[in-house]
């Protein structure tokens, strides 16, 4: 079952650009959490918490964009430009409302949103002033979550890897300028940081929106009538498949939040060196993001043009290869995994707990990859949201944070062990993942009028090749 020369080239236009996107990013966090680690354990506690409170704004309109791109990526197959511009809107409208909210809870009440993760007072003191600024950037970021997903599921999946870059540049550069006081500008530590990480929000989405009207891309409206198209039935059917995945990810990231609740109640030790993981967590699964955007792209185009056969094919070779690479990153990690807490300015047992908690992670990657292609890509691809949330609902609720709280809290049980065991339900999620796949079940097209089937030919407009490749 290996990939022809012609799929492998739809593979790498997408996979590529999204892969380095994800990678620059994930780098620029691991090298922030370094700076912030030179001003000890309670500040990099602090970006922890800050992380997860913005995972939750993420993980969401991650939801909200993953219906947006579903959508878009099968009526880009059947060449229905209007519809995706429909689909644009209609984000743009239902992320604003949710970014807007959190954005004035996180602003106005920064102590009483981190007090669930920890009751150490000098966490909550110097964080207040982080997530405050922290918050200014969750609008950009939602723009940027948005025209991504659709400018990907169109081929276009190199702009948004640029405006990643060009925002890592600038982020690096304030963090050095802003948390040591570089250049003769003020020492800031913590609150330098945020300052770095909202103004490269901004700069990230000023260059997608310019790179596209350049390039007069399908997302470049100039008319707000082209936004506002959606009919009853486009809702309706937008509602059936984007309303479980948005669900879905608020209740997965409602539980990776109850999991730092767990380890910032066990102690700031504990949390510190979960946090001390979440950046090269990120840079891993970064590594093989690119794999899952282009399985619900290409899969999705598929299913768009009515060709289920070859999506069944297609989803399950890149959830394949996704593993062999999930393995080989999972073995650089585990030898790596000293080196990595060494460069933390951190007790040694502080180091020893975060290279323990580094090697459970190592062990579980590749069942994680292929739970997010097989789940988060392929199964929602076909519209099969609503049995991907009760999968996931099970998984996170039924297995994982019980598990978590009774290994933290009635046995008590080191973090490590208690990561251990929460990822457990990454097995459980797989065995029925994987089932549903076997089942062809998920393979429907959504688009109003299927048409007959055919073999895929895809026609890229010259704007569309300029930023997509």
């Amino acid at each position: 079952m290996s990939m022809d020369r012609v799929f492998l080239r739809e593979v790498r236009a997408i996979a590529v650009p999204v892969t380095a996107q994800s990678v620059v990013m994930s780098l620029l966090l691991v090298t922030d959490q370094l700076m912030v680690g030179q001003l000890g354990t309670t500040a990099v506690a602090t970006v922890g918490i800050s992380s997860k409170l913005t995972g939750v704004l993420i993980v969401a309109l991650t939801g909200l964009a993953t219906g947006v791109s579903i959508f878009a990526a099968q009526h880009w197959g059947r060449g229905d430009r209007e519809r995706i511009r429909h689909l644009l809107g209609l984000g743009l409208l239902l992320g604003f409302a949710f970014a807007t909210a959190i954005t004035f809870v996180v602003a106005v009440f920064p102590a009483a949103v981190m007090s669930p993760f920890t009751t150490d007072s000098r966490v909550l003191a110097e964080g207040a002033g982080f997530v405050r600024i922290i918050a200014l950037g969750y609008l950009p970021t939602m723009l940027t979550l948005i025209y991504s997903a659709v400018l990907r599921s169109t081929g276009a999946a190199r702009l948004p890897m640029w405006a990643s870059i060009a925002a890592a540049v600038l982020n690096l550069a304030l963090d050095w300028l802003l948390i040591f006081g570089h250049l003769g500008l003020p020492r800031l530590g913590l609150e330098g940081a945020a300052i770095a990480t909202t103004a490269a929000r901004f700069v990230e989405i000023a260059v997608i929106l310019v790179g596209a009207y350049a390039a007069r891309h399908v997302v470049a409206v100039t008319r707000l009538a082209d936004l506002r198209g959606a009919d009853a039935q486009l809702l309706r059917r937008f509602a059936l498949v984007a309303l479980p995945l948005a669900f879905n990810e608020l209740l997965w990231v409602l539980g990776e939040t109850a999991y730092v609740v767990v380890y910032g109640r066990m102690g700031t030790d504990s949390l510190a060196a979960m946090a001390m993981t979440f950046p090269v967590q990120s840079l891993a699964i970064g590594l093989l993001s690119g794999l899952a955007s282009t399985a619900g792209v290409l899969v999705g185009q598929r299913l768009g043009r009515n060709n289920l056969a070859d999506a069944s094919l297609r989803g399950n070779q890149l959830i394949r290869g996704g593993v062999v690479a999930a393995l080989g990153i999972g073995v650089l990690l585990a030898a790596g995994s000293s080196m990595y807490v060494g460069l933390f300015a951190m007790s040694g047992h502080v180091r020893h707990l975060g290279q323990l908690c580094l090697l459970v992670f190592a062990g579980f990657l590749w069942v994680k990859v292929a739970n997010m292609i097989l789940a988060g890509a392929v199964l929602n691809a076909g519209g099969d949201s609503r049995f991907v949330l009760v999968m996931e609902s099970l998984a996170t609720w039924v297995v994982g944070v019980p598990t978590a709280f009774v290994a933290a809290f009635v046995f008590g049980f080191p973090v490590w062990a208690v990561y251990l065991l929460l990822s457990l339900e990454e097995v459980v999620r797989l065995a029925i993942g994987w089932r549903r796949l076997r089942s062809g079940l998920w393979l429907r097209n959504l688009t109003a009028a299927p048409p007959e089937p055919e073999q895929p030919t895809e026609k890229v407009l010259s704007s569309d090749r300029l930023l997509g490749g």
